[in-house]
């Protein structure tokens, strides 16, 4: 397979996001991936060639304006001429050749074709950007959404909801995580009393159902707590969800794998509702790694999550009943975990990326054939 390029506007060092999982499966079967992380603004750094793990070099471009100041069409206008034009430097001292291949992760990037007129682009829409916006920007983001889309030669998405919204200007093609190891069956012998959420602290996050949670089972079930693990958004560091329970501990990120898994019950993924890029979560990039290590799932929001016995509400019902169920039934749930997690391995999702990748390819030169 050829060389991949990567546009996002992320760092390399942030929470693993489908962005990197997407790289890292590449580059673990011989492929090299150049990934631009969060552009830089004018008169900063442009680190370039940096290498992150073994095959993936880093890169940055530069971006004229940050998204909330391009108020009007104009701004809107000079920030794409910038960034086109720092993305063509960028690589042309990449070496940038015929047959190497672009993931975009940007909706707005509508201008790479202008950059690349022979190579496949592939835009993977993860989030729904728009409806996240304050609404006055909506129909200038839809459009650069739309353009996005229509010069890309696939477009990918992770949620059956925006797969809904795009399809009335492209032909989206549902993408999803995948596990990061083969399904590993957990200790069946060992007490389990905890409850882990891993994953980012921020406004997904329904803080009052934990608070409920937390304080019915120090009545209910006082052996049984809750550890949060990882980042907090600024403004979330002092949550008092976080600080007032005695049977709920936070601590800052930590590999999944170095938890005390053998005590876990449950994964918990206590998204808030109504907020509609929560509502199109199908599923999220941390549930499959969960599920690989035996772990059933207590969630609430996303109405579109993936069904199966091994997943339970606390939104919906008794939530401590739910945990409950969840406990006596740990051993019961490990075989449709397992199958799950079968059919969701690196093994599936790259032959996938495989076929789209000859799809678009076959698509971009039949139309530089068609312009010659």
């Amino acid at each position: 397979m050829p060389r991949f390029l990567f546009f996002t506007k992320t760092f390399w060092n942030e929470p693993p996001r489908l962005r990197h999982q997407t790289a890292r499966l590449l580059a673990a079967h011989g492929n090299r991936v150049d990934f631009s992380e969060h552009p830089y603004w004018p008169g900063r750094d442009r680190a370039l060639g940096v290498c992150a793990e073994p095959d993936i070099r880093l890169f940055r471009h530069s971006e004229l304006l940050h998204h909330k100041l391009r108020i009007c069409g104009p701004l809107r206008a000079a920030n794409a001429a910038w960034t086109r034009r720092s993305i063509a430097d960028a690589a042309q001292r990449l070496g940038v050749a015929d047959g190497d291949v672009i993931f975009n992760f940007n909706y707005e990037y509508y201008f790479l074709r202008d950059v690349f007129p022979t190579l496949p682009i592939i835009t993977i829409i993860n989030d729904d950007f728009i409806t996240s916006a304050p609404k006055v920007f909506h129909p200038a983001l839809e459009h650069a959404q739309r353009m996005t889309c229509g010069m890309s030669d696939a477009v990918l998405t992770t949620s059956v909801v925006l797969k809904e919204q795009l399809v009335a200007h492209c032909a989206p093609e549902l993408f999803l995580p995948w596990a990061d190891i083969e399904y590993r069956p957990p200790a069946m012998d060992s007490e389990r009393n905890l409850l882990i959420y891993w994953g980012l602290m921020g406004r997904r996050v329904d803080y009052g159902l934990i608070d409920e949670l937390a304080a019915r089972l120090a009545v209910e079930e006082p052996t049984i707590e809750i550890l949060f693990v990882g980042p907090t958004l600024p403004g979330y560091t002092d949550h008092p969800t976080l600080t007032k329970h005695r049977n709920l501990k936070h601590i800052g990120e930590a590999a999944l794998d170095s938890l005390p898994l053998d005590r876990a019950i449950a994964g918990i993924i206590p998204y808030r509702s109504g907020i509609p890029e929560i509502d199109a979560v199908v599923l999220p990039n941390k549930v499959l790694q969960l599920l690989a290590r035996g772990l059933p799932l207590l969630i609430s929001g996303m109405p579109r999550f993936i069904e199966g016995p091994f997943v339970d509400r606390l939104d919906r019902g008794d939530p401590v009943e739910a945990v409950r169920k969840l406990k006596s039934r740990f051993a019961d749930l490990q075989r449709p975990i397992r199958e799950v997690v079968e059919q969701n391995g690196a093994a599936q999702r790259l032959a996938q990326l495989r076929q789209i990748v000859d799809a678009a390819s076959a698509r971009r030169a039949a139309a530089v054939r068609r312009r010659s």
